[in-house]
């Protein structure tokens, strides 16, 4: 079973998706922060990490690039209303993260999220 870590500070949606993923067979771990993202990471190393870009203490984009540097997880997908510059900054800090644009649908979240963590052909 995957484990996918959800960071994001708006609690709703943060407890929506892991509630959704949840129920599609992931092990769902949750931050409300790039600080406790990070920490949970290194502890549970997270098959995939969903994490927010705009956020208080630690931003989604330094926490990733900590995550990646430390090795806690390959693989970090953005979420942010701003895609392109979002897309622009992760370069900038030689991170490849792949950016799904704010609003979510659930369906084009779990579409990404299954194509990294699930095996070739365990998708459903």
């Amino acid at each position: 079973m995957p484990t996918l870590l959800v960071v994001d500070d708006d609690d709703a949606l943060r407890m929506e998706l892991a509630e959704l993923f949840e129920r599609v067979g992931y092990h769902v771990l949750s931050a409300a922060d790039g600080i406790e993202a990070v920490e949970i990471a290194r502890e549970q190393a997270p098959t995939v990490v969903l994490m927010d870009v705009g956020m208080p203490q630690l931003d989604g984009i330094a926490a990733a690039e900590i995550m990646t540097l430390l090795r806690h997880t390959e693989q970090v997908v953005l979420m942010s209303g701003n895609p392109e510059l979002v897309t622009d900054a992760a370069a900038r800090q030689g991170l490849t993260s792949i950016v799904l644009t704010k609003p979510l649908t659930f369906e084009t979240c779990r579409r990404v999220i299954d194509s990294l963590a699930l095996p070739r052909g365990k998708t459903g």
